[in-house]
């Protein structure tokens, strides 16, 4: 598999430029800006970092003229994001109680062989329940996608294999960040999920997210109050075992240890790490062979830097 490049918010300072020529690669430069929706075409800037041309894909626009044209495809696509909406309140209701009880247990000092049973459990319990949601999740994609099949879409259709076209010439792929929900859903409606693994990327923010196999919300600092980090919906896997937190400086209440252990814990084996402005982390295999001003949770509550492994 070839080289991925996770990358941090490029503001206030861009590193892009500088890793672009890190990597040896033949061919053009394709950009995914699909999560900046309506200003997805706006990439001056993007082109001015990169210092060389770059091809935007126009994800999200070409969508949007595939389901004003493609009537069932766009009713297929409401009824899965319904599902989803829905799924994702009643995984909600389940969800507070069982991270309730999970961090009460770690806060609570009792005899240490009782405790750390239950500590256990109770993450074994929130696992499950994120294992369980993320299944439905999925179902509900291979259900979207079975029925897909079934269906007369020309459009799609040609349109999918043109950006397939693009895509296979391109020597390097381009993900940035914006809205998480809607850049997955853009590549995966054009099907690029194995495309993309064969490719060099670097992605950054939300692009970084959209690779790991699962979508992680997290933000302990939020305007509206305490919330607790949940699966959002499965990624396209390109990245395994890796929970990248965009903007963890921000959002990660790093001096509170037991929120930070029971975040590693529970989302164990997968390694949580931080992507922040400057942060770096290359892989290979999603094994990680580089990594800058990255740092990993630890079940311990502290935070260490991210090695090559």
């Amino acid at each position: 598999m070839a080289v991925k490049i996770l990358l941090g918010p490029q503001s206030p300072n861009s590193d892009l430029q500088q890793q672009i020529e890190t990597l040896d690669f033949n061919g053009p430069i394709v950009v995914i800006t699909a999560g900046w929706r309506d200003s997805e075409g706006e990439i001056d800037e993007l082109q001015a970092e990169v210092g060389r041309p770059v091809e935007n894909l126009m994800l999200y626009h070409r969508a949007e003229e595939i389901f004003a044209r493609e009537q069932d495809l766009r009713e297929l696509k409401r009824q899965r994001q319904d599902k989803l909406v829905e799924l994702q309140s009643l995984y909600r209701i389940r969800l507070a109680p069982t991270m309730a009880a999970a961090a009460k247990l770690m806060r609570t000092i009792a005899e240490p062989s009782l405790l750390r049973l239950e500590q256990r459990a109770a993450i074994t319990q929130l696992r499950a329940l994120d294992r369980h949601h993320l299944q439905r999740i999925v179902s509900i994609h291979r259900d979207f996608d079975a029925r897909r099949a079934q269906i007369e879409i020309p459009m799609a259709t040609a349109e999918r294999d043109a950006v397939h076209q693009q895509v296979e010439k391109a020597g390097l792929v381009l993900i940035a960040g914006g809205h998480v929900a809607v850049l997955l859903n853009r590549m995966r409606l054009f099907q690029l999920g194995k495309l993309l693994a064969s490719k060099p990327i670097i992605a950054w923010s939300a692009g970084a997210m959209a690779l790991s196999d699962r979508i992680v919300l997290f933000h302990h600092n939020a305007p509206q109050g305490r919330r607790d980090a949940e699966i959002l919906d499965a990624g396209l896997g390109i990245v395994q075992h890796l929970v990248p937190l965009p903007h963890a400086k921000t959002r990660l209440d790093r001096r509170n240890r037991i929120r930070i252990a029971l975040f590693s814990r529970r989302f164990a084996p997968a390694i949580c790490c931080t992507l922040d402005n400057g942060s770096l982390i290359q892989l290979e295999n999603s094994r990680v062979t580089a990594a800058n001003r990255s740092t990993v949770l630890m079940r311990s509550g502290r935070i260490k830097a991210l090695t090559a492994r």
